[in-house]
């Protein structure tokens, strides 16, 4: 089976595509008076050094959370975390919501790609209550729907 049709694969282009997605968007940083856009991740942020060069925010991880089979159909949990730091409480909420809605609006756009389908019914976004100002995170909760390995014809494993 190729990569392309396994879970590494999903995420993989789904990382790709919400680079080009943010690409465009200049978001204030953990560093005063610099713009940019959100570095996207796999999983964490990279762990942080000493005196970091790159700012954690803004940033978007794509997160790989379960998988399981149900109704004879296997399903991808995935979490796409978006974070924004901003000063302006009336601001900050806004910059994390407009990036999850970049990206949700165009996952709805192209919900299938490769061998995955994203399963529109349960698609949501959350931003927590609870926030530690000047930082802002929120994430997408998506399932997709990947392939299902096939029996071959062998004998079932029993226990």
């Amino acid at each position: 089976m190729s990569q392309l049709m396994t879970s590494v694969g999903l995420i993989d282009t789904l990382t790709d595509m919400i680079k080009r997605w943010v690409s465009e968007y200049r978001l204030e940083t953990t560093h005063k008076g610099e713009r940019k856009a959100p570095q996207v991740r796999q999983q964490f942020l990279p762990p942080k050094k000493r005196e970091q060069e790159i700012p954690d925010y803004p940033h978007v991880i794509v997160r790989y959370i379960g998988e399981r089979i149900k109704n004879d159909t296997n399903r991808v949990q995935i979490h796409i975390i978006a974070g924004t730091v901003c000063d302006d409480h009336e601001v900050g909420f806004r910059d994390v919501l407009n990036v999850l809605t970049r990206i949700r609006n165009e996952m709805l756009k192209q919900p299938s790609f490769k061998a995955f389908q994203l399963e529109e019914e349960g698609l949501a976004i959350e931003i927590l209550e609870e926030q530690y100002a000047p930082e802002w995170v929120g994430y997408i909760a998506a399932e997709y729907i990947a392939p299902k390995v096939q029996n071959e014809g062998g004998f079932p494993y029993v226990l």
